[in-house]
């Protein structure tokens, strides 16, 4: 999906049908966006801190998209290392999760400083409005 070497959002969404969804949504809103696509929270941290051992980002995408229902991988720990490693910590986390039954889970990711949680519509037109929405909100820290 995105190929780039630098991104301005990262998308870290296991199923690629989602992730394409979220990446249309936002080139609808900001065609203009560099958008990277990683299936989990493992290719999430390589892509922005690269080997483990690095202490500060290589890329440093202004905004990520974290889908929390991975059962693979704990993306809460990919909040968590972002949003307290210094060189990353200003980086927008927008977080879904798949079902309002995971509501709970939404607590802790606030907690770990993802700045907004969003419960995935089932309706992908109203799932595409939902992401243009929070994107366009997030992204006015930058502008």
């Amino acid at each position: 999906m995105g190929n780039t070497s630098t991104a301005d959002i990262l998308i870290v969404e296991n199923k690629a049908e989602a992730a394409a969804q979220i990446r249309t949504a936002i080139k609808e809103g900001r065609p203009e966006f560099r958008v990277h696509w990683v299936k989990d929270g493992r290719n999430a941290m390589h892509f922005i801190f690269g080997d483990e051992n690095e202490a500060s980002a290589i890329q440093q995408p202004k905004m990520i998209i974290l889908n929390l229902s991975d059962p693979e991988t704990n993306n809460m720990e990919v909040i968590k290392r972002i949003k307290t490693n210094p060189s990353t910590m200003h980086v927008q986390v927008i977080s879904l999760l798949s079902s309002p039954g995971e509501i709970e889970i939404f607590s802790e990711a606030i907690r770990a400083g993802s700045n907004i949680c969003l419960i995935k519509n089932a309706d992908s037109v109203q799932f595409g409005l939902q992401i243009k929405q929070e994107v366009g909100f997030c992204w006015r820290v930058f502008e």
